[in-house]
């Protein structure tokens, strides 16, 4: 299934790398909206927004669940903020710092957006923590 919002006219017109791009910044700046913050993003953003470490002034935590000192509560934190690390790393930013790379197939494209995708979704079901 191809894109939503700004990622759709670049994927219907075989830009699936721009796509990508598009949707990773989407999902950062629904990110900075959710917790009120502009002074960081992607990995920084990610790794502050999850921390497990307790809210304080101006860094707001996103919580997938409650705080109940579990290994399950750590456990999806810890892998929330390594998985945003991860798509940024290695899907955002080889796709838009290296000019000439080529396009990428339709089915790695969307692989790509899935991942994307599920960062997405922990980030809007998350609650915010100030």
């Amino acid at each position: 299934m191809p894109p939503s919002g700004r990622a759709r006219p670049l994927w219907q017109s075989g830009h699936f790398r721009e796509a990508v791009t598009a949707a990773a910044k989407k999902v950062n700046a629904e990110t900075q909206n959710k917790v009120g913050r502009r002074d960081v993003s992607e990995t920084k953003l990610f790794k502050s927004a999850f921390s497990q470490d307790a809210p304080k002034p101006g860094r707001p935590r996103l919580r997938i669940m409650a705080s109940d000192g579990s290994d399950t509560f750590r456990s999806l934190h810890r892998g929330a903020m390594s998985f945003a690390e991860g798509c940024y790393a290695g899907i955002r930013n080889p796709s838009s710092h290296e000019d000439g790379l080529p396009e990428l197939p339709e089915h790695q494209a969307l692989e790509r957006l899935a991942a994307f995708s599920v960062l997405a979704r922990w980030v809007d079901s998350a609650t915010v923590e100030s």
